[in-house]
This record gives structure tokens, C-alpha cells and sequence, in this order.
């Protein structure tokens, strides 16, 4: 069977399947360049067009930096960028505990504590920071932070995540957590700025156009 191909416009659009023949004419056509996603019909996930070979000599002769109405995939948000989201969205939750329990937000008891006390207000808060990160997420694929700083969460297509992968996405934060916060570090050294929650669920985090 021909490989076939497919990529996501710079409109968020799927196009395809197409021959390789005419993967090389969109490319020389200016409508896919380095960083477009595509997906090849022997792969199981996207992938940038300069990640493939057979594309390389055509991808050579168009320039970089694309002309206007090239078919670039989207940019995606560095480290600081999303520190910046994530304490507004810390600053938003506060707000939002203090207007329901009386007191802003509080990090889980200590060990020495006894935690019968404790176990209420942690579960009532852990509703409300899920029921936060997924519900907005999932409608606007962006919590308030993150509108704020104009990024967003998508698939790796460039898809909406919808609340299931949200909801997936969000439980995935916990062992970027245990890590020592080594899996939001990876933000910071990694080429596309994806951090373990999203390498595990198959997310990204880019600007909006």
C-alpha cells in the first residue's frame, strides 16, 4: 500500500491524505514548512515535516521563515510564559477560596497533623482546583492564566483536548509533580517547551493566532 500523508493548516484544519509527490508540491507550493505537523500513514503520531527524510530536499529549497500565508504550525509558549500563567491561575483559585471557604487556599496538612481535621477542606479544595483546570481547559482550552498570557492547550494536531484529555492531563500534573518539579522544568530545556503531563498525554502548549 502508498504511504499516504496528511498535516494540519496553518487554519487548524486537516487536509489529506495525499501521495508523496504531492506532499513535495505543497511544500514547494508554500503550504507546508519545517514545523508543520504532519502525520504519515505508517506513524502512530505528528511529527514536524522536517522530522521527515523523504521530505528533506524540498524542504531545503523553501526558506525558514515562511512568506506570508505558509502553513506553519504554531508556536509554542516557553517557561516563563507559563510560570506567569500559572500564578495568576494561583491568584484566581485564592480568590476564589476565600469568597468560598473564608481563608485563601492551603497547601495539603503536614504528616504531624491530624488529618481527620484536615481531610474536608483539602477534598473541597481539590474539587475546586480540578473543577477549574478541567472545565476550562476542556471549554476554552485554557485556564484563566493561560487566557491571560494568550497560550492554550491542544493536541498534538493542533485539536481542541476536550474534557476527557483534560481530565487526563490535569491527573498527569501530580507526577510532574513528584518529580521535584523536574516534569515542569523540562519546559525550560526542551526544543518544543512540552512538559511530562503533556509528553504523557499528547498535549502542547501554543500561543493563539
Amino acid at each position: 500500500m502508498e504511504t499516504s500523508y496528511k498535516i494540519i493548516g496553518g487554519d487548524g484544519r486537516e487536509y489529506g491524505p495525499a501521495s508523496l509527490d504531492e506532499m513535495k508540491a505543497w511544500i514547494l507550493d508554500g503550504r507546508v514548512g519545517h514545523a508543520t505537523q504532519v502525520w504519515r500513514s505508517d506513524n502512530t503520531i505528528w511529527a514536524a515535516a522536517g522530522q521527515f527524510q523523504e521530505l528533506g530536499i524540498e524542504l531545503s529549497q523553501v526558506r525558514r521563515i515562511p512568506p506570508p500565508g505558509a502553513n506553519e504550525g504554531p508556536e509554542t509558549v516557553g517557561f516563563w510564559p507559563r510560570l506567569g500563567a500559572y500564578l495568576l491561575d494561583q491568584l484566581v483559585l485564592s480568590a476564589i477560596s476565600f469568597a468560598v471557604f473564608g481563608s485563601l487556599l492551603q497547601m495539603p496538612p503536614a504528616i504531624s497533623e491530624t488529618f481527620v481535621i484536615h481531610w474536608p477542606r483539602f477534598l473541597a479544595e481539590m474539587a475546586l482546583l480540578s473543577a477549574y483546570s478541567i472545565w476550562l481547559t476542556a471549554q476554552f482550552g485554557a485556564t484563566i492564566g493561560k487566557m491571560a498570557v494568550g497560550v492554550r492547550v491542544v493536541r498534538m494536531n493542533g485539536s481542541p483536548v476536550g474534557f476527557g484529555l483534560a481530565a487526563l492531563r490535569f491527573l498527569a500534573t501530580f507526577l510532574s509533580s513528584i518529580t521535584l518539579c523536574i516534569g515542569y522544568l523540562m519546559i525550560g530545556f526542551r526544543p518544543d517547551h512540552r512538559s511530562l503531563h503533556d509528553l504523557v498525554v499528547g498535549t502542547q502548549v501554543v500561543y493563539k493566532r
